[in-house]
């Protein structure tokens, strides 16, 4: 089995000023890094995923137009962000409080107290469990911008019946046929392509942005130094954006770059093996074993 180890460094990379920041808050790498994180979580209805990125940007540190993004879209994912309530009973109609509830293998909470839950859109499979009880299984297709969703959940006291399994029983499940698909190489490839594709969008934003800044600023202030403050936060503006939007385009090109790469490395017929990507401003390190 061999082994790739593809690191793509930028050099010349452009430091945006900015004020300091306390110890706690993130840097401006962390903020544009968070930024795209959110776009690839929402790309792949990871919402809460996506919403806890945006919230790292939205911070006080973060360049003005990094934060003003982030706090928009911290908005669009409240609105379409499902939720749901989730109403546990026992075999006698009386209502269970203490249940675990596990998404996917991931839990949710350990008590149920008539409040709503924000999941992912998609189908997922839902795990109930109680004291005492055998644990629960239900699969639902939880829809985008659905709020407060009610689902009834009865938990017997006896083992068995549709949808329950008795404590330490063991699940089994027909195993799945080896892929022969891209390979873990190929795979690899697409994934920095594509973050490459989204560090492209982003420059091509605040590149945008940037122009529309100077010329504004240039209205404002034609004459070096500027006197007005108006005038003095429009150049500032224009130069941060521009800064970002060249981070962008670098770090596009460096994922496009490492995509191709990996291309031409991974052989289709390959199959097995992982891949890792490291996706952040100005490096681009794709890890694997093929």
């Amino acid at each position: 089995m061999t082994r790739y180890l593809l690191t793509v460094l930028c050099l010349g990379l452009v430091v945006v000023a900015a004020a300091p920041a306390r110890a706690a808050d993130p840097t401006t790498a962390e903020c544009l890094s968070a930024n795209e994180a959110s776009l690839t979580a929402r790309g792949q209805q990871k919402l809460r995923e996506a919403r806890a990125k945006l919230l790292t940007c939205a911070a006080a540190s973060c360049p003005r137009d990094v934060r003003e993004e982030c706090l928009r879209g911290v908005n669009e994912i409240n609105t379409a962000l499902p939720t749901i309530v989730f109403e546990a009973k026992d075999d006698t109609g009386a209502d269970l409080i203490a249940v675990k509830v596990t998404m996917d293998g991931e839990v949710l909470t350990d008590r149920l107290e008539g409040t709503a839950i924000a999941v992912d859109p998609g189908s997922h499979k839902f795990v109930f469990e109680s004291a005492g009880r055998p644990r629960t299984e239900k699969q639902f297709l939880i829809r985008e911008g659905d709020k407060s969703r009610r689902e009834r959940i009865v938990l017997d006291s006896a083992a068995g019946g549709t949808g329950t399994t008795a404590p330490g029983a063991t699940l089994t499940s027909t195993p799945e046929a080896p892929s022969s698909g891209l390979g873990g190489a190929r795979i690899g490839a697409l994934v920095a392509g594509g973050a490459g594709v989204v560090a492209l969008g982003v420059g091509t934003v605040f590149g945008l942005r940037s122009k529309s800044k100077h010329d504004e600023a240039t209205k404002a202030c034609p004459s070096s130094p500027c006197t007005t403050k108006e005038g003095s936060d429009l150049w500032n503006d224009a130069i941060s954006a521009g800064n970002i939007a060249t981070i962008g385009f670098i770090v596009g090109a460096v994922g496009l770059a490492g995509g191709v790469a990996l291309w031409f490395v991974g052989a289709p017929e390959s199959s097995g093996g992982s891949t890792q990507v490291g996706f952040g401003p100005g490096t681009l390190q794709v890890r694997g074993t093929w």
